[in-house]
């Protein structure tokens, strides 16, 4: 019998209990009951999100250290509440165990949990176990708030708008690879290496960002999180009003790490920013005239953004302006889709010269 068979259903919900400590003033009732309960405010709105991850689609636990993997679990979650403005409150996770699964692995999973309701300041305040027949699954429902009049949806964007990212792109795939099966190593220094690997793993939600952007003035007209790649999440947008986009290579931000890993791999870093997927950067469009005053307030507080393109009337177009002027369609150059023929596993994207 193993230890996690030993310790029951019940045990693993103690554990969780007494294991996770970090505490929200806003909740009056945590793990232990039939729900949670915490408390919101007037002027605001509650918003909720789901998501899950499952063991062999999204992640592999050979490679993927089980603390890295409960944080991972919790920030592509915040994410999607930073992406509509908001500030994550109290997260819900259910998990479906193999039998057969390391008690050991449980408990790096919870540290994982911890570490992220620490960093983002939320309480895990409940959730499910079940018995998983063969593979891990985790599925996380994060429930937060919003300003009444100051959230942002996916809708809204208008031609002539600035497109706008934080952060980099291209990282988190470009680890995946990394940690995939390669026929010949890959080249390159150890930190760089190291670096990207973490990204993928350990993805930052841009909580931060996102409040700088409800607090400023400015005309935030659209916004969505980077998960499935910057083209395809970028069509989202674009599908309410009929808008295309022109985005501009020399604009794409790239890390250090990125660029000399592909660098030194003779490989170009298009594939991963395009349509990698997972970097949970944020997407939005914003109204040029205020392109500088937001560009402003990032850089005060340490932030990056960058302006990588602008949105046109053109229906249906995603064009790419090359580095020498060339325009490039990028139409079929779609991200991860669960269903799709492909979809086994997310797998990288395959690197051209």
């Amino acid at each position: 019998m193993s230890d996690f068979e030993k310790l029951g259903e019940f045990g693993l919900i103690d554990r969780f209990r007494t294991r996770l400590k970090h505490r929200s003033s806003r909740v009056c009732l945590g793990i232990g009951d039939d729900a949670a309960v915490y408390r919101t405010r007037p002027g605001w709105h509650q918003v909720a999100s789901t998501d899950a991850l499952v063991e062999t689609v999204h992640f592999r636990t050979d490679t993927t250290p089980p603390e890295l993997l409960g944080q991972k679990a919790l920030a592509v979650n915040i994410s999607d509440i930073a992406a509509m403005g908001g500030v994550p409150l109290v997260a819900l996770v259910s998990l479906g165990l193999p039998g057969n699964i390391p008690l050991r692995f449980i408990d790096g999973l919870m540290k994982g949990f911890e570490k992220a309701s620490s960093e983002y300041n939320i309480e895990l305040a409940g959730g499910d176990t079940v018995r998983s027949p063969k593979h891990l699954f985790i599925n996380v429902t994060l429930i937060g708030e919003v300003r009444e009049k100051r959230f942002f949806t996916r809708a809204g964007a208008r031609a002539g708008d600035a497109v706008m990212v934080t952060g980099t792109l291209g990282d988190s795939a470009l680890g995946l690879a990394l940690l995939g099966k390669s026929r010949k190593p890959w080249q390159g220094e150890a930190k760089h290496k190291n670096f990207l690997c973490r990204r993928h793993r350990a993805p930052t939600a841009r909580v931060r960002e996102a409040a700088l952007l409800a607090r400023s003035r400015a005309q935030v007209t659209s916004m969505i999180d980077i998960s499935d790649g910057l083209v395809q999440d970028l069509s989202h947008l674009l599908e309410a009003g009929g808008l295309g986009v022109r985005l501009k290579e020399d604009a794409l931000p790239h890390s250090p790490a990125l660029r000399r890993i592909c660098t030194d791999n003779q490989i170009s870093p298009l594939p991963f920013s395009l349509t990698g997927g997972e970097d949970y950067e944020l997407l939005f469009t914003l109204a040029a005239v205020d392109v500088k005053k937001i560009t402003r307030q990032f850089q005060k507080a340490n932030a990056l953004v960058t302006q990588i393109g602008e949105i046109t009337a053109e229906e249906g177009e995603v064009a790419l302006v090359r580095s020498d002027g060339r325009c490039e369609n990028l139409s079929g150059a779609l991200g991860f889709d669960h269903f799709s023929p492909a979809a086994r596993h997310r797998s990288s994207p395959r690197p051209k010269k």
